[in-house]
């Protein structure tokens, strides 16, 4: 009897026993699987700052593509408006426009001569403070205005161009093209409208020859 208690009661602790452990089993899997999904979110999370450094980088380079075919395409359209220039042109008179006149220094040197003057915009009574600057032997004058280059006169006579049958040649000193019909012809000037990048261009003449090219650089100076 006492030997059938003792097994029954040996019985009962192994069932106890293995109860516990299946339960103990149970509670740790669950924290088991929560700990390997925390191993596993950093290596999420670091793809996908990956992919959007990536998707950034891509952007960018894209950008800088872009803008870098604009620029050139920009480069070639200037050569192309300018595919008129020759080889004898001292300057481009467009390129003077609205420039200051440290700039304009820049290119002819320091004035050698100047001149305040007082200056109106077309169509209105309203007058401004302006300068003229004389370069190079008052080869070239340039009209400031308000701190701007707004218009040019630009002498001539020294190269001894006929005014009648060599006009042209006094555009191409210009860098303007010589191939644009005028819009005025009088017995003492030439007027060319809307040429080469500029407003208008007058030649004067003195005796039979060129004298100076009078170049309004921008609209709003005429």
């Amino acid at each position: 009897m006492k030997k059938s208690l003792i097994l029954f009661m040996c019985a009962v602790i192994l069932m106890f026993s293995a109860c516990s452990k299946d339960a103990i089993q149970e509670n740790e899997a669950p924290a088991q699987t929560d700990t390997e999904n925390k191993k596993d979110q950093p290596s999420e999370v670091a793809a996908s700052d990956q992919d959007e450094e990536e998707t950034e980088e891509t952007a960018a380079n894209a950008d800088e593509e872009g803008t870098s075919k604009e620029d050139n395409a920009d480069e070639n359209t200037s050569e192309e408006d300018k595919d008129y220039l020759t080889s004898h042109h001292q300057f481009v008179a467009s390129e003077l426009t609205n420039l200051s006149e440290k700039e304009v220094s820049s290119m002819w040197g320091e004035p050698v001569r100047t001149e305040e003057i007082q200056f109106r915009y077309s169509g209105t009574s309203k007058f401004v403070p302006a300068v003229v600057h004389y370069y190079e032997n008052e080869k070239y004058a340039v009209t400031f205005v308000e701190g701007k280059a707004a218009r040019l006169v630009y002498s001539v006579i020294e190269e001894e161009i006929l005014f009648d049958d060599e006009k042209t040649k006094a555009l191409e000193l210009a860098g303007l093209p010589a191939d644009v019909e005028e819009a005025t012809d009088t017995d003492t000037a030439f007027v060319w409208n809307d040429i080469g990048g500029v407003y208008e261009v007058t030649m004067f003449s003195k005796g039979e020859f060129a004298d100076y090219l009078y170049i309004i650089l921008d609209e709003a100076y005429k």
